[in-house]
């Protein structure tokens, strides 16, 4: 079994690949009802906001963060506090996640979570281009991610950065390696994007590649918007305040009580 095929399984029976999906369209649509042209927002403000509520939305559903709870036993305790700055009805659709089973796990102050064999972190990307993501233009945490290594079984006879970047970065490389060796994780990238117009947007998981030369921008990489592999959903984020119609292959999950709001460390910005 490939890499991929572990990560997508391992990943959607957790409940995970539910998760994100549902974090991306609720951050999404705020930042698009909060959308203003006239007041000064640009893209820059939609790409920064959207980021940063997308991160605020996986606390949310996975227990992290200020929505971190001291044990299991706590995480039901009442609806106020979760809905908290949620479209109407929009917490009804969260995908219902056992504290504990997801958890906080940054890295080098970029936002990221761990669940089992596989941390992810998040990037944002220009619309339409996520094969073209210029992974050595990016943070030097999201460069050292795409440098981690080939998945195995992976055949490339491209020079290895190794052989062409210098040591100080060859070390910090290394030491990503080993602190995912620790974990016994192997580090992926949620990546996002929505196009402002039309409020479309993309979303992936994948294995981000190094491309110097401007080659492709991953090992694999699956989108999480489309009912079928390759399928995107290219319908627009609704900007009303009746709540956000469901994936047509995600069950809407139970009503979740409120977890304890408990102190925790969330990031809102990319490293």
């Amino acid at each position: 079994m490939s890499e991929q095929q572990d990560a997508l399984e391992d990943l959607e029976s957790s409940g995970v690949l539910a998760a994100v999906a549902w974090a991306d369209a609720s951050a999404y649509r705020r930042t698009m009802d909060d959308f203003d042209p006239d007041t000064g927002h640009d893209q820059g403000w939609l790409g920064s906001t959207g980021h940063r509520l997308f991160v605020d939305r996986l606390h949310r559903v996975f227990a992290t963060g200020k929505h971190g709870v001291d044990s299991p036993e706590s995480a039901f305790a009442g609806l106020d506090l979760l809905a908290a700055g949620l479209a109407p009805g929009e917490h009804r659709k969260m995908p219902l996640i056992a504290p504990g089973v997801v958890v906080w796990s940054p890295l080098n102050q970029s936002p990221g979570w761990r669940c089992g064999d596989w941390r992810f972190l998040l990037t944002s990307f220009v619309y339409g281009e996520s094969n073209r993501i210029p992974w050595p233009q990016k943070s030097p945490t999201k460069q050292r991610v795409a440098s981690q290594g080939q998945p195995a079984g992976w055949l490339d006879p491209s020079p290895t950065l190794f052989d062409e970047e210098p040591e100080f970065l060859a070390a910090a490389i290394a030491a990503t390696r080993e602190q995912d060796a620790e974990l016994n994780a192997t580090t992926l990238i949620v990546a996002h994007s929505i196009e402002r117009e039309l409020g479309i947007r993309e979303l992936y998981l994948g294995r981000s590649r190094l491309n110097r030369g401007g080659g492709d921008a991953w090992y694999w990489k699956h989108d999480l918007l489309a009912a079928n592999p390759g399928t995107p959903i290219a319908e627009p984020i609704p900007t009303t305040p009746g709540p956000l119609p469901g994936s047509p292959d995600v069950q809407d999950a139970p009503v979740r009580l409120r977890r304890q709001a408990s102190e925790g460390n969330g990031e809102h910005h990319q490293a």
